[in-house]
């Protein structure tokens, strides 16, 4: 799982006589997208609520703990939703995220 939060960055540049040739930023809109994947498992409950989400267009409130310690909180579409099936007959998952409006972190 990776979460690559990112801030926009807009360009301030001025001509300036105290830093001649250098740019300037400010920071805008922060947001993120990632990927969820994993072994599909049609009873479990947190994979039903991203399907859901999916085919109902709706937003899906999510919490996601790399360590098990530090929570991210946040709203979320589910942009794409992929199920892959290989010929050992193992099935896999993958969510696209992307977040909507501020990240709770606890």
């Amino acid at each position: 799982m990776e979460l690559p939060f990112k801030t926009d960055l807009e360009e301030t540049t001025a001509f300036s006589s105290s830093a001649p040739g250098t740019k300037t930023f400010i920071p805008t809109l922060r947001g993120m997208e990632t990927k969820l994947s994993g072994n599909w498992n049609v009873g479990d409950p947190g994979q039903q609520a991203l399907e859901d989400a999916y085919f109902g267009r709706q937003l899906v409130q999510l919490e996601i703990s790399p360590d098990g310690v530090k929570k991210y909180s946040f709203d979320a579409w589910i942009g794409e939703y992929s199920i892959k099936a290989d010929v050992s007959g193992k099935i896999e998952v993958e969510y696209s995220v992307t977040i909507n409006g501020d990240v709770t972190r606890a």
